[in-house]
């Protein structure tokens, strides 16, 4: 018994190690076009030798897997899940980003029954779709545990927020100064509700928390762009993200 489990093991480095040691143009020639496009969409050379393997090898390996089957939802919940998760974060973050969303739908558990119907209005503007599935998910069950008990909903006075001025920034070395936008969601390093607007790191940005004030150094802070650079003040430390 215990010789089989050590060949049984010998046998796994051996084919973890060959993996390894496959190059990156191996790993894209074993992938349909279709993946083999996505990845190299994903891994531009610009970015250097050394950078570019390591995208290709990881991007590869994520694509090998390939997406999960979203059958099991209703046409709209997929739908919600597909656009929660564009193809434009590549194949390793798509793919972690589908079967998170999937799996979160597959064991959502809701139940705003017991909230009047002032209340379900009041969750629903606090947790907009566009969240996407496992944080709008998490939002409603917070909020609504919130509200569990009570009857009220507190009328609070109307806040025109265009009138209140922007603190801005003079950017170094670029001659112009910038509104500062208020990271209103983060999540996982990854996505970013600011200015109510959904933005998606096309890699991570490490550290960014909820509370943190950022600039628009290039791109709309109202999603009017295909991507943008930003600026968090506290980090001190640019992320380029994709725009919603």
């Amino acid at each position: 018994m215990r010789i089989s489990t050590l060949l049984f093991m010998i046998l796994v480095i051996m084919v973890n190690q060959s993996a390894i040691a496959q190059s990156p143009d191996t790993l894209l020639s074993k992938l349909p076009p279709d993946m083999r496009e996505w990845v190299n969409r994903s891994c531009p050379r610009s970015l250097g030798p050394s950078l570019w393997s390591s995208c290709i090898i990881r991007e590869a390996s994520a694509a090998s897997r390939g997406k999960p089957d979203l059958s099991h939802l209703k046409p709209d919940l997929q739908a919600w899940v597909i656009r929660s998760c564009p193809d434009s974060l590549g194949p390793s973050l798509c793919i972690s980003c589908l079967n998170r969303e999937s799996s979160a739908l597959a064991n959502a558990r809701l139940d705003i029954s017991f909230l009047t119907k002032e209340q379900k209005e009041w969750v629903a503007k606090s947790c907009p779709t566009s969240l996407g599935p496992s944080l709008y998910i998490s939002c409603v069950q917070r909020e609504s545990a919130a509200l569990r008990g009570t009857q009220s909903v507190p009328q609070q006075p109307r806040v025109d927020t265009s009138r209140v001025p922007r603190q801005r920034y003079a950017v170094p070395g670029r001659g112009s100064s910038h509104d500062s936008y208020e990271i209103e969601v983060a999540h996982n390093d990854e996505l970013f509700i600011i200015n109510g607007e959904k933005f998606k790191a096309k890699t991570y940005c490490l550290g960014w928390e909820e509370g943190d004030q950022v600039l628009f150094l290039e791109g709309s802070p109202y999603g009017a762009c295909a991507s943008a650079t930003l600026l968090n003040l506290r980090t001190r430390e640019k992320c380029d993200v994709w725009c919603e």
